[in-house]
Parts: C-alpha cells; sequence; structure tokens
C-alpha cells in the first residue's frame, strides 16, 4: 500500500476531485489528511497562488460536543477557504475514487491547546511552563484526546493515525513567544530528558509518592551538566535509573499513563484502526520514547499497528527499523520517509533509500509530504511500486 501525508488547505488548493484523482492516478491508495494539527506555516510549490499557508492549529472537521463529551477542553477548529467541513468533504471525495482516507492525528503537541488551555501546560523541574503541549497527566487531557477520536471514528475515516502520544519534549516549540530554540548546553540526550521531565500538580496527583525529592534531584543533575562543557553525555538514562530509584518509579510513572492514554483512545476508535506514529521522546528509535512514557510493548495490545519513520540518510539509524519495531511489538508495522531535499536531492539516491525500506518488508510505506512536494517529488512517488 503506498500512502501519502498531505493537508486540508493544499489538497483543496486545485480543487478536491482533481487532487484526488490526481492521487490515484500515482499509485497512491491512502491519504493521511491532518485531521487535529499543530500550528504550522507552509511552503506549498505547486499552489497557483500565495505559497505560503499558515494556521495556529486545531481541528480540520466539526467537533460536535454532545452529552457524551467528558473534557473541560474546547476543541479549536481550523477554517480552509472552500471547505465548510475540510474532513467530510475531503472523506466524500476521496471515497469517490476508492482512496483512503485515514485522520493524522496530533495528540498533545499543540500551542493552541495549551495557550487556550493554560492550566494543562507541562510544568519542568525548575517551574518552568511551557507553551506548546498538553500534560496527559491531566483526567480532561486523556478524556479530550478519547472524545476526538471518538468523533474522527464516527466521521468514517479507514484509519486514525496518533502522533505525539507522549509527555511533550521542552525541545520541539511551536509558541508564540518561544522563538528560535537555542540550547548549546543542553545537546546530550540526558539533559534534555531531564529538561522535558514534568512536575506540575496533575503528576503530583497520580503519583503515589512525593515527587518533590525527584525533582530536587533531577535539579541537581542538571545544574552540574548544565555548567559542564560536556554535558552529562558519559552517562545514560538507564545509569541514571540504576542509580536512583526514584527516577526509575518516575519513568514507571509517565510510562503507567501513557498506555492507559492508549487504551481509552482504543476504547474509543471502537472497530475503526489505530496506528501511532513512533516519535517520541529522544527519537524514533524502538526505545526512544520511553522517556517520554511510550513503551512500546506496553502500549502494542492496544493498537493495529505502528509506524516506523526513516527520516534520516544515516544506514546506521534507520538500517532494521521495521525489523526491529515489528519484533518488538508483535504487530502490523509500516513504513514513512519523506522526500527532504536536505537528505536525499536526487531520485537515484531517494529511490535507493526506498528500496532499502521495501527490503524489511513494511505492511505499507507513507511518503512525507504531497502538500510539500514540487512536481519533480511527485514524479518521483509516481516511480514507487508496491
Amino acid at each position: 500500500m503506498k500512502c501519502v501525508w498531505a493537508y486540508p488547505w493544499a489538497l483543496q488548493e486545485k480543487g478536491l476531485e482533481r487532487t484526488c484523482q490526481e492521487l490515484v492516478d500515482t499509485g497512491v491508495d491512502r491519504i493521511n489528511v491532518a485531521a487535529q494539527y499543530h500550528s504550522i506555516r507552509t511552503l506549498n510549490p505547486r499552489s497557483g497562488s500565495n505559497p505560503f499557508t499558515d494556521t495556529p492549529g486545531g481541528c480540520f472537521f466539526r467537533p460536535k460536543k454532545d452529552d457524551f463529551f467528558d473534557s473541560s477542553i474546547d476543541p479549536p477548529v481550523c477554517e480552509v477557504a472552500g471547505l465548510s467541513d475540510p474532513l467530510r468533504e475531503i472523506i466524500d471525495v476521496a471515497t469517490a475514487v476508492d482512496l483512503d482516507v485515514s485522520a493524522w492525528t496530533v495528540c498533545l503537541h499543540s500551542s493552541r491547546l495549551a495557550n487556550e488551555n493554560p492550566e494543562y501546560r507541562p510544568v519542568g523541574p525548575f517551574g518552568t511552563v511551557h507553551e506548546h503541549g498538553l500534560c496527559p497527566s491531566h483526567p480532561a487531557v486523556r478524556a479530550y484526546l478519547a472524545e476526538i477520536v471518538r468523533m474522527l471514528a464516527d466521521y468514517g475515516v479507514s484509519r486514525i493515525d496518533l502522533e505525539s502520544i507522549g509527555y511533550p519534549t521542552a525541545f520541539h516549540p511551536h509558541g508564540e513567544s518561544f522563538g528560535h530554540l537555542k540550547n548549546f548546553a543542553a545537546s546530550d540526550d540526558l539533559s534534555q530528558v531531564l529538561l522535558s521531565q514534568c512536575f506540575c500538580d496533575a503528576c503530583q496527583e497520580r503519583a503515589d509518592f512525593d515527587l518533590e525529592p525527584t525533582a530536587e534531584l533531577v535539579r541537581d543533575l542538571l545544574s552540574r551538566s548544565l555548567n559542564s562543557v560536556t554535558g552529562a553525555s558519559d552517562t545514560s538514562v538507564v545509569d541514571l535509573i540504576d542509580e536512583h530509584r526514584c527516577l526509575n518509579d518516575l519513568f514507571a510513572l509517565r510510562q503507567d499513563t501513557i498506555t492507559e492514554l492508549v487504551s481509552d483512545l482504543a476504547a474509543s476508535s471502537g472497530r475503526v484502526p489505530l496506528n501511532y506514529y513512533v516519535a517520541d521522546g529522544l527519537g524514533r528509535g524502538v526505545d526512544d520514547g520511553r522517556w517520554a512514557g511510550v513503551h512500546l510493548e506496553r502500549i502494542a495490545s492496544h493498537l493495529d499497528s505502528v509506524t516506523a519513520l526513516y527520516y534520516s540518510d544515516d544506514p546506521a539509524v534507520t538500517d532494521g527499523r521495521v525489523r526491529r519495531i515489528r519484533e518488538r511489538t508483535g504487530i502490523r508495522t509500516e513504513a514513512g520517509i519523506t522526500v527532504d531535499p536536505a537528505l536525499w536531492n536526487d531520485q537515484s539516491r531517494w529511490m535507493s533509500a526506498i528500496d532499502s525500506v521495501l527490503d524489511e518488508n513494511p505492511a505499507a510505506v507513507h511518503v512525507y509530504n504531497h502538500s510539500l512536494m514540487t512536481d519533480e517529488h511527485v514524479e518521483w512517488l509516481r516511480s514507487v511500486e508496491l
């Protein structure tokens, strides 16, 4: 199966009927349409008008807060010129040409949701309140996401694809006041993991132990690493967990929370398959998400599939990714690859990367991102045979 990610505004640019038919003509079987998304400015190279599109993030469908809605968070709605209900209209047009539509759903990474609901933002070990995401320790946050998934399932999408289900990192800003990220002193994994830990009131309420001694330890460890040229590069998170029981308890708490969240989302999706893009915490590897609460083996029982992302041109990083994730989870494993020119600036190199991915026998291949492709990239996509 050949799939592409896409934005509603770009699909609409030249008309939904024309764009969906063009996708079918290139051999695409499914489009992963942004259904709930973060703030973004995109450059749409095939646009016939202004190539830039800005959106504050939110829902690209019409949420209905009915009697079953169990969260204090209001779903923010995004407008798309020419579409009254973007997801509904895309589904209707795509279905007519036998094109599946999955709901690409960004969960906890949202500056708009965080700014409109500041009481649910993550609070770092030094008391820093982060504005680009929500802390899943809050029952209202988990309830909100469960209701979003339920509403998307009711829309009749072929699948719901989850992104950013783990505790947000402190190093992925999308807020209005954050500005350019400068973090020379925290470039090592350990510092980034520790700085991204949340110690908000909801985290304390979920814990069956006092979090303050753990927060104090984290502050002490960071105070030392942030005043060293080498940071904490010689110490791993695993080493620290072995040394400090309270850190083991903290990460266990994180993993319990995210496993519960995914279980709730699976219940809300019902018969609609649920997929997860493996990309939380430190990266896209099998274990990279654990420090953000994403334990792949534990959440796999609540998922129908996972997507391994190949956003690197380094074989040492990507080789065997589908195989490793499939072995760990035991469920359907797909692959995602980008056409980013920073990685592959000619078709032959990109096709070689595609061949390497196909050697691992993924159940499907997703290409990022149809809305950002040049005409030449579309031809690359057409040449991929699955």
